[in-house]
């Protein structure tokens, strides 16, 4: 349990330190975890509501991964962004995989890590994108927690500096497969001010469900959340809605 209370507290002080944070549309909490031999497409879509100066502010994801065996999994990923007053558009085709690594003894945290390249359409820029994966299971608990780099490849001189971010949950399994939780998402500065706070926070519940209809190979997946602005972030907008609806089946 002292893993459980590691990383479940690292969720706490996200929400409790919000000056250090800001909202990244395009992240989802990702698990160290991999669905040996199984394809999956997920769509994924979170807008800012209400309003500030990023109302009506839009992302969307397409994914599609496989999972290649129990340590290594393989997607691509297409963003369409949506700011506000304009219209949607694709900015980047990216691939991107995720490693399991194994498991710190003692704690019983499972570690991963996440690497995607993704190159930039129309004048946005190619990025790379590395991320530190940390999941404890524990009973009906689960604690995910991910340390997020991301950096630009072509940006303007003196532009191309590293930022930044985290993405957590903690959920806990209630009636079957339904699970209830809180989850947080933001920004941690960069390479000109790592921790200098001001970033703001989005934090709220979360709901995450799978079911697999009776006589279908096919796994249905809802992770629904809606998160309150908290800190710098009120300006942006009050709050944020998210969705991400996967299907799923083994091959």
């Amino acid at each position: 349990m002292r893993g459980a209370v590691l990383v479940g507290a690292g969720v706490l002080l996200a929400g409790a330190n919000p000056a250090f944070a800001d909202p990244r549309l395009d992240e989802v909490v990702y698990s160290p975890y991999i669905e040996n031999h199984e394809l999956e497409l997920e769509s994924r879509v979170a807008t800012e509501v209400g309003h500030g100066d990023l109302k009506g502010a839009t992302t969307v994801v397409e994914e599609l991964e496989a999972g290649l065996n129990d340590r290594v999994s393989l997607a691509l990923v297409v963003p369409i962004e949506r700011e506000p007053g304009e219209r949607a558009r694709a900015t980047g085709v990216g691939l991107e995989s995720i490693f399991y690594i194994g498991q710190i003894p003692g704690l019983g945290v499972d570690v991963g890590a996440y690497l995607e390249l993704t190159k930039g359409l129309g004048d946005e820029e190619d990025t790379g994108e590395a991320k530190l994966l940390l999941a404890k299971t524990a009973g009906r608990f689960q604690g995910l927690f991910n340390f997020i780099v991301e950096r630009p490849f072509n940006a303007p001189h003196g532009e191309g500096f590293a930022s930044y971010g985290y993405a957590a949950s903690a959920t806990w399994r209630t009636v079957g497969t339904l699970r209830l939780g809180v989850e947080a998402f933001g920004d941690l500065g960069d390479d000109h001010g790592f921790l200098r706070g001001g970033q703001g926070a989005y934090v709220g519940p979360q709901l995450l469900w799978e079911a697999t209809p009776r006589g279908s190979p096919v796994e249905i997946e809802v992770d629904a959340g809606w998160l309150a602005s908290v800190g710098a972030a009120r300006g942006e907008a009050p709050s944020q809605a998210r969705l991400k609806i996967g299907l799923a089946r083994r091959f």
